[in-house]
């Protein structure tokens, strides 16, 4: 099989079937200019080869060497117009192929290359029609989807917002009470030290804390998601360092028996938002920490979160060393992807977290070894 290397990978391929070399060559002279042509001498060639082959617009094959190709050719391509060329002892059978519906038409030896080349015209305008017909509607059928998800977000969002309010006012109120508490039992410890019940008290105060952070996070997630937060007065900034130590609060619950979180980064300021950018560290490391735990190992697993400047802008990086990802998700730009069990996940976090990442100014891409781990790697603009 020949393939004419003057096209795109992915532009569409003419395909020509013939085991009269001499015809091969005479087609490869005619259209080679014009088209990306793949040449082989029989069927069973061009069948082994079809999964390599670019998008394949036009299947032209001799009616004499065509043995089942056109009946195997709409399983495996199905949007090709099949075309035939015949002798005048071939008609008949080049005429029931038409008529079966396993040819478009057929062209009679020696075939006209004006005609013929007005037919491929009209194949490969045909297959790039239903190309993006398919396109619209997997954005049609995918914008349907989200826009049912927006929905449902939206409705969990607001049934959410009432609880994290009592939740976020009761532990406001078991700071202030725990307050007069701990006065007193610094004073007795005064008197009786014991180094362990100023500890727990320590301990008890910081889960107070992450449970107040927690519940606030969460009112600012669903008035976003419900649209309470439509503009904001000035263009948003905020220190990475100091969301991502909000952020370490908040997911350690999740990390803890599984992976051991370690930050590298001091106070850089960029151009974002507080909430989006922790909405996307937070999913970034608890799906990392996820990734590592489902590796068999002795000890926890690492979890890094690092920051610096790159130009004009600062790189956020999280790195896990987890399982990696497949070769078929790397790098993947698609929406809900995941790698879970079905229980797992949908792959909905992921695409939340590029799109905030995009609204923000940045894009995010997904580097991994297999085996190693992966790398979530994006960047956003510096505040100046």
């Amino acid at each position: 099989m020949r393939d004419s290397p003057a096209a795109e990978s992915r532009t569409p391929t003419v395909a020509y079937v013939d085991a009269d070399r001499g015809q091969l060559r005479l087609f490869e002279t005619q259209f080679a200019g014009r088209f990306r042509l793949t040449l082989s001498s029989s069927a069973e060639e061009l069948m082994e080869q079809v999964r390599t082959l670019a998008p394949v617009a036009a299947l032209i094959a001799d009616q004499g060497s065509v043995a089942g190709l056109l009946e195997a050719a709409p399983a495996v391509l199905p949007d090709t117009e099949r075309l035939l060329l015949a002798t005048s002892s071939e008609v008949s059978a080049a005429r029931a192929a038409v008529e079966r519906g396993t040819a478009k038409r057929y062209f009679l030896k020696p075939w006209l290359p004006r005609e013929v080349g007005a037919a491929i015209d009209d194949a490969v305008r045909i297959f790039e029609l239903r190309s993006q017909v398919r396109t619209l509607q997997a954005r049609l059928q995918q914008s349907e989807r989200l826009a049912t998800l927006g929905r449902v977000s939206a409705g969990i969002a607001h049934e959410l917002a009432g609880p994290a309010a009592y939740l976020g006012e009761n532990a406001s109120a078991l700071r202030r009470e725990l307050a007069g508490v701990a006065a007193y039992v610094r004073r007795v410890n005064r008197i009786r030290p014991d180094a362990r019940v100023l500890e727990r008290l320590r301990e008890l105060s910081e889960l107070v804390q992450d449970v107040e952070t927690g519940a606030e996070h969460v009112r600012q997630v669903s008035r976003a998601v419900t649209g309470q937060l439509r503009t904001e007065a000035s263009p948003a900034r905020c220190d990475i360092a100091a969301v991502m130590q909000q952020v370490g609060r908040l997911v350690r619950p999740e990390l803890q028996g599984k992976a051991v979180l370690a930050t590298f980064g001091g106070r850089l300021e960029v151009r974002a938002s507080p909430l989006r950018l922790a909405q996307v560290l937070i999913n970034l490391v608890v799906n990392a920490s996820q990734a590592v735990s489902s590796l068999p190992r002795s000890e926890a697993g690492r979890v890094q979160v690092r920051w610096l400047v790159a130009g004009e802008r600062a790189r956020i990086e999280v790195l896990d060393d987890g399982p990696g990802l497949p070769p078929r998700l790397e790098g993947e730009e698609g929406l809900l992807v995941t790698t879970k069990a079905a229980t797992g996940g949908t792959g909905l976090g992921l695409s939340l977290c590029r799109e905030l990442v995009n609204e923000m100014g940045g894009t995010l891409e997904m580097y991994s070894v297999a085996g190693q781990g992966t790398v979530a790697r994006f960047e956003l603009p510096l505040a100046r």
